[in-house]
């Protein structure tokens, strides 16, 4: 059965900060950790806002929170676990963007493969798990490019704009579409609006009749502006609880995903709005129903190839116990990594090509006795 031990990042993004963008360098350093405690297959996938196992069996929290370098005391109440087919139906969604708090984010597809490529790698994974990361993989590449996913409904940019209709002078926070739509209603509504962007190489994304500026002008463009709207992308608040309390009362609006402004009393959430979002709506239920089919043709072949992945399920057994006790003394070589990484692939594939060759002779009646090679 596969399972999933994961740890949310979005609640406490500062707390997990170690683990960003540190890609093949941190899956591999701590599969290794991991290859010690676990006995059974598994593939460590890290996002923007998460990391997983993904395993054939229950893993536990703690195990994977060490191998992150996290305190288990500290992170314990951003775990989650699922089993069966709600553990493939999250990898599939997650792949598609659907339950990122970005929604949308079209980032994660190329974060699942290359977890699955240090899975391989380090002889962890099995062909249950390489096919449902494949096949999640396929499934996110489809849906991209088949439909327009990243969505922002105009409902919250209108009444966004009714509720600042008395303000003249609003500050946004961001450049992506959300920030946009948003910047199109307030415009047509006659408001004067500033963009304050992280990147002063997207200023081109500042839409016309608006004043682009740094993030490092912010507070004076808070202190000009009537009311702040944040729409950002960016997992970092970009103001901090004693900035935010310094602008109050002036209204400051986080319409961002994930939440971007600490709790103020002066912060208003999206959620409170009280707007349906029917665009986002309509795509999440496309691309759910869409995973639906997906899931159905997984369970379909593990049906189908039962008999073979009981071959290859105990081939990996095998080169995943060779690679376990080898592990400690190919990092000893200090080999540069694109070597150490072919090394490893020629260990795995020489064993598991060995076993089958094996099996296959037993299955066809020589028997371990009856082989001369």
């Amino acid at each position: 059965m596969i399972c999933i031990t994961g740890i949310d990042f979005t609640g406490q993004p500062l707390l997990f900060a170690h683990l960003q963008n540190r890609g093949r360098e941190l899956l591999s350093s701590a599969t290794g950790r991991l290859m010690r405690q676990y006995r059974f297959p598994f593939i460590l996938v890290v996002t923007c806002d998460r990391a997983e196992v993904i395993s054939m069996e229950s893993a536990g929290c703690e195990i994977l929170e060490r191998a992150l370098s996290l305190n288990p005391a500290a992170v314990s109440r951003y775990r989650y676990s699922l089993c069966g087919d709600d553990a493939v139906r999250h990898i599939l969604l997650l792949s598609a963007g659907v339950i990122s708090p970005l929604f949308g984010e079209d980032t994660i597809q190329g974060q699942l493969a290359l977890a699955g490529d240090v899975a391989r790698l380090s002889g962890t994974s099995c062909p249950q798990l390489n096919k449902l990361v494949n096949l999640a993989v396929s499934f996110s590449k489809r849906i991209h490019s088949g439909i327009r996913v990243r969505v922002f409904d105009r409902s919250i940019a209108d009444e966004l704009a009714r509720r600042l209709a008395d303000l003249r002078r609003i500050l946004v926070t961001g450049s992506g579409e959300g920030a946009r739509v948003v910047i199109s209603s307030l415009l047509r509504d006659g408001h004067e609006v500033h963009v304050a962007l992280r990147d002063e190489a997207k200023t081109f994304l500042a839409p016309a009749g608006t004043l682009p500026v740094s993030y490092e002008r912010k507070m004076e463009e808070a202190a000009w502006a009537d009311a702040i709207v944040s729409v950002s992308s960016g997992l970092y608040h970009t103001f901090s609880l004693e900035e935010c309390l310094s602008i109050a009362p002036k209204p400051m609006y986080d319409l961002a995903s994930p939440a971007d402004l600490p709790d103020s009393p002066n912060v208003i959430r999206k959620d409170s709005l009280g707007v349906d979002e029917p665009e986002k709506e309509r795509v999440a239920a496309y691309i759910r129903a869409e995973a639906e089919k997906v899931l159905a043709e997984y369970r379909d072949w593990l049906e189908r190839s039962g008999a073979r992945l009981a071959d290859e399920g105990r081939s990996d057994e095998l080169s995943y116990e060779v690679m376990r006790r080898l592990s400690a003394t190919l990092s000893r070589l200090r080999l540069n990594g694109e070597t150490e990484q072919r090394l490893r692939a020629s260990i795995l594939d020489s064993v598991k090509k060995a076993y089958m060759t094996k099996s296959y002779s037993w299955r066809s009646g020589s028997g371990p006795s009856g082989d001369t090679t």
